[in-house]
């Protein structure tokens, strides 16, 4: 048998994951072990960054997000290059679908028990539950903690203290147009840092730690057009960066909602 990339029976080891995908999406299953095999340690990886308190979870989301994407694949949907970023992605909203059905399955079928429940629980909208749940706190607190000390001050005073600009001017010594100026700036700043909180730590080349530290803002479309330019030019020689980068494009689609984190203590 034949298919993208000629690639025989029994020999879909030695296709690329672009002529992989080609041939799962025309029918042959049997092509998607390769790209299991390949992408199975970094889908881990991504997966206990996500659910660090439970392995066994983890791993469940692993099998979840590849049994989706095969579905796709089959379906004659899915990606047709990126296999990772897509796969990633899949991994990351698969955590997060399990979340809320586990808040789900807290309710009792008693009316004013299952109410108190949703307060308890979540009682936002879905955008602001997302950063908020158990699985996303932690990487909002990450990304919060990555700006720098006059980004998280003035977020402090207007998102988490809800101060109005007027308000938190005095405690800046910097005027009430000011402060909004800088908040503005800080929220993007978060939005940039939540989505490279995502990335799974592990060691990059030299030539690639300054790139990825910039994706974040660059999937915001934030940065500078020199900046972005020299970005754009390694992406396209890059691979590895380049999956990365498709991937935090995703999940900026996805995943950041038009206001910042919240980063305000329960309980």
């Amino acid at each position: 048998m034949t298919g993208s990339g000629a690639v025989a029976r029994g020999h879909y080891s030695a296709a690329s994951d672009d002529g992989l995908m080609a041939l799962v999406r025309a029918g042959t299953a049997q092509a998607f072990s390769p790209l299991y095999e390949r992408h199975v340690a970094v889908a881990r990886a991504r997966a206990r960054h996500l659910v660090p308190r439970c392995a066994a979870e983890a791993d469940e989301v692993v099998a979840e997000g590849f049994l989706r994407v095969l579905e796709v694949l089959l379906a004659g949907g899915g990606p047709t290059r990126s296999f990772r970023a897509y796969l990633l992605t899949t991994i990351t909203r698969t955590a997060l679908a399990r979340k809320r059905r586990e808040a789900q399955e807290l309710l009792t079928g008693d009316p004013a028990a299952d109410e108190a429940a949703h307060t308890r629980v979540d009682p936002r909208p879905y955008q602001e539950r997302a950063v908020e749940g158990a699985l996303e706190r932690s990487l909002a607190i990450r990304a919060f903690e990555r700006l720098p000390a006059s980004a998280r001050q003035v977020l402090l005073y207007t998102e988490v203290l809800g101060m109005s600009p007027a308000h938190a001017a005095p405690l800046l010594d910097i005027s009430p147009n000011a402060v909004s100026s800088r908040a503005h700036r800080a929220r993007e700043a978060l939005r940039a840092a939540y989505l490279d909180a995502h990335v799974t730590p592990r060691p990059f080349p030299p030539g690639c730690a300054p790139v990825v530290g910039e994706l974040g803002t660059w999937a915001r479309r934030a940065l500078r057009p020199r900046r972005r330019s020299i970005v754009d030019e390694h992406l396209g020689r890059c691979r590895g960066c380049r999956d990365l980068a498709d991937e935090l494009a995703s999940l900026n689609t996805i995943r950041v909602p038009e206001t910042p984190p919240r980063l305000r203590p329960t309980g």
